[in-house]
């Protein structure tokens, strides 16, 4: 008979093998499907951002301090690059930037499966493809990826990690507040801090030095005077009225900021809950922030739910919400499905039971994503036109609600995961400027 040491090995191989193939198959398939529903007459128009970025970067013909005052700086930068790998021709800017965005797709996939995350990947390229075709057409794969390598390198690459947080903030500034679920006092908390502060301080003094202060800031100020977004979720009660009214006293339009804002009585009030509840996020990361550095660090499951919920909380009390922002959310979550190293074997009933909450939080959120597709592009028209579709409008409504869920149930496992944790016993010997001092001797 065969030696069983000897086979064992090749079959594990095998296995793998057989794996990996299937998960290369399954992300083609899915994206070949993408392409397919692309090809449908109320998907096209989702093109409509990337001939907008073209047109400022190759007709405008003005230098970067005066076009996209709605990005910051660095998008920039890497839109211009890809103008430059077009050879300066505009018609090859559209499919050149699908193809980035798609690549930086496959390259989270890639990373989630070498890291282990067997369930992740799956979840990752089906939540994609529930999102649809406009991932392709938005730059907001970027941060997200950003986001998502910042949750698998929170032990392994502390460095990393930290720059990764800080290259997503130079693109949609919101990723700075993922810095703080990551802050501690060991060595591998401070090289997060220092690589963040470094390579964020870089960009930004590029950035300034490159235009002017004013650009510096305008993303911030663009943001601030928007109105309400009709997908947004302060605005469900006002396009619920709108339905109910037939549109009459709140109407839809295409804004100066490139989206349809509602209007009417009652829209102020519902603003002003947005602006606090945006407030209210900020202040739940601040206080995870303080925690961690209290404890000298999370687990790494507990950083990683503590950055889902911070992304969850921004997305649902923003006044703006687009369809690609939930692939900032899905690429945090897809680090959540397997667990993590370190964990135990046999884990007891409370952490059996953090890792089904999670898992609960990732089915919502693959949900919420395949609603955000229905919604946008494929019933839009129904929904901003007059009169409204009432089962359009409710399209809506369930996306929205679905998605207040996925936060509700992150929260609740990020709240258990803290209760179980404890906290790490505290160094007797190393100062906290003798870390700092190491941590950045390593990077």
């Amino acid at each position: 008979m065969p030696d069983p040491q000897v086979i064992t090995p090749s079959r594990h191989a095998r296995a793998d093998f057989l794996a990996a193939s299937g998960v290369v198959a399954l992300w083609v398939i899915t994206r070949m499907l993408m392409l397919r529903i692309f090809t449908l007459p109320n998907s096209r128009y989702i093109v409509g951002d990337v001939n907008y970025y073209r047109w400022w970067l190759t007709s405008a013909r003005l230098p970067v301090s005066q076009i996209l005052q709605e990005y910051p700086v660095p998008v920039i930068w890497g839109m211009k690059l890809l103008v430059w790998a077009s050879g300066g021709d505009g018609s090859y800017f559209l499919p050149l930037f699908a193809v980035t965005m798609m690549a930086l797709d496959a390259l989270m996939t890639l990373a989630l499966w070498r890291a282990g995350h067997r369930f992740g990947t799956v979840w990752w390229i089906l939540f994609v493809f529930a999102l649809g075709p406009i991932m392709w057409f938005r730059f907001d794969m970027v941060p997200a990826v950003c986001m998502g390598m910042a949750s698998l390198w929170y032990r392994r690459h502390p460095a990393a990690c930290g720059a990764a947080i800080a290259v997503g903030a130079s693109i949609k500034l919101w990723p700075a507040l993922l810095i703080l679920p990551m802050l501690g006092q060991t060595r591998s908390a401070m090289r997060r801090l220092i690589s963040f502060v470094i390579t964020g301080g870089t960009l930004a003094l590029l950035s300034l030095v490159t235009t002017s202060w004013p650009r510096l800031i305008s993303p911030l100020t663009w943001q601030s005077d928007r109105g309400l977004q009709i997908e947004s979720v302060p605005a469900s009660v006002p396009m619920l009225q709108r339905l109910l009214e037939g549109g009459g006293d709140h109407p839809v339009a295409m804004s100066r900021f490139n989206a349809y804002e509602i209007s009417g009585s009652g829209v102020g009030i519902w603003t002003a809950l947005s602006s606090l509840l945006m407030a209210v996020a900020v202040g739940v990361a601040v206080i995870l922030g303080v925690t961690a550095w209290q404890r000298d660090g999370l687990s790494h499951r507990t950083a990683a739910l503590g950055s889902t919920v911070i992304v969850g909380a921004l997305i649902i009390a923003n006044k703006t919400l687009s369809p690609q922002y939930f692939v900032w959310w899905g690429a945090t979550m897809s680090v959540l499905v397997d667990g993590f190293s370190g964990e135990p074997d046999r884990p007891d009933a409370a952490q059996l039971w953090i890792r089904r909450t999670g898992a609960a939080a990732a089915g919502c959120l693959f949900l919420t994503g395949a609603l955000t597709q229905c919604v946008y592009p494929l019933s839009y028209g129904h929904i901003i036109g007059t009169p409204p579709q009432g089962w359009a409008v409710g399209l809506l409504m369930a996306r929205n609600l679905m998605a207040v869920l996925t936060l509700a149930v992150s929260a609740i496992a990020l709240g258990r995961s803290l209760a179980v944790s404890r906290p790490a016993p505290r160094p007797a010997v190393d100062t906290l400027p003798e870390k700092i001092g190491d941590a950045a001797r390593s990077l």
